[in-house]
């Protein structure tokens, strides 16, 4: 009785974050309150030197891009979602490579040959191209520029002021570090354990299975198992260093798994994290700087706090059941449910 009633309390708080995204008319929806083309998030600095993103890239610092697809699969002919495909806060620095969609850069934008944008390009700073062109749809900065007065296109030059990134990157990190901190609280409701060197995750066909993990942990290779049709699983992973160095990720590393974009690595206190492997499963690491050196695969949303490496990431976006608009009542019922209980435990008095 007692499992069953934090269950249905988890499920719960997940819905209820996820109101805040879409209504309640969906059927799912995204619980880190994110657009699902909205396919990696790095509050500080970005540095990829080569590889991809399929979805939208949005970078709060600078960015450093080399040899980098943005925006689209293969075989990269067209954008995989409309609207802006690259936001930059700060700087940008591009080398090679090709963004599908528009391109937003606050600071200014540095190109070199081989680079195309298959967009419009908004510049608030300076522009400066090593070929004095630019391949792009529309093109207007706020700064200066060295472009041709045969570039095509014609550049317009425009109020700085005007060029506005739409991302408050600031807020957005304070949100989504208190969104980590909160999924770390839900109590432990899937069962694990070590069979020869594997991890075995137990998720009991769960409509949220919550696991808490270390470090350590990680290390290991992971198999996922009684996953259900409509199962979304949180894995905490405590520890402020963490390193993904596992092989294997059994019943959730490929695309046709159940466990495709219901998986979630929350890292609520890791400032420093190492990939160097391949799965398939979203990572809030808000407070994080994520390495991908070594190379590896993520198919799934990534928040960060800083990326540096040529990891590939998937669009693969995180998502969750959400009531239909007649088990409203019943949403509302859980909120109060959750609330009370919380008051409870808060007093000091048993609830169950």
């Amino acid at each position: 009785m007692k499992r069953s009633l934090q269950q249905r309390l988890v499920v719960v708080w997940l819905v209820c974050v996820t109101l805040g995204a879409a209504p309640l008319a969906l059927a799912q929806s995204n619980p880190l309150g994110l657009s699902s083309s909205l396919n990696l998030l790095s509050f500080g600095n970005f540095f990829a030197p080569s590889a991809d993103v399929q979805g939208q890239v949005a970078v709060g610092g600078n960015a450093s891009i080399t040899g980098y697809t943005i925006n689209a699969t293969w075989p990269y002919t067209q954008a995989l979602y409309g609207g802006t495909a690259l936001t930059v806060g700060g700087n940008l620095d591009i080398s090679g490579g090709a963004v599908f969609g528009n391109t937003v850069v606050g600071g200014s934008l540095a190109v070199a040959n081989g680079t195309s944008f298959h967009g419009s390009v908004q510049v608030a700073g300076n522009l400066s191209t090593t070929s004095n062109w630019l391949s792009a749809t529309s093109i207007s900065y706020g700064g200066t520029s060295n472009l041709s007065p045969w570039q095509s296109p014609v550049a317009a030059k425009v109020d700085p002021t005007s060029v506005q990134t739409g991302i408050n990157f600031a807020a957005e990190q304070q949100r989504l570090t208190s969104l980590s901190q909160s999924f770390d609280t839900l109590a432990n409701t899937g069962t694990s354990y070590m069979q020869d060197s594997t991890l075995v995750l137990n998720a009991n066909h769960a409509n949220v299975a919550v696991f808490d993990l270390t470090a350590v942990d990680v290390t290991h290779n992971m198999r996922l198992d009684n996953f259900g049709p409509d199962t979304t699983v949180i894995l905490n992973v405590l520890g402020q260093s963490v390193n993904f160095s596992a092989g294997g990720y059994q019943n959730f590393n490929l695309a046709s798994d159940l466990a495709v974009g219901h998986v979630l690595f929350n890292l609520p206190e890791a400032t420093q994290v190492s990939f160097v492997s391949g799965v398939y499963a979203s990572f809030l690491a808000p407070l994080a700087q994520f390495s991908t050196a070594g190379g590896g695969f993520i198919g799934g949303q990534v928040v960060v706090d800083s990326w540096s490496g040529k990891g590939q990431v998937n669009s693969n976006p995180f998502i969750a059941a959400v009531p239909e608009p007649e088990s409203y009542a019943m949403l509302l019922a859980g909120m109060g449910l959750m609330a009370y209980t919380l008051r409870r435990r808060r007093s000091g008095v048993a609830t169950f």
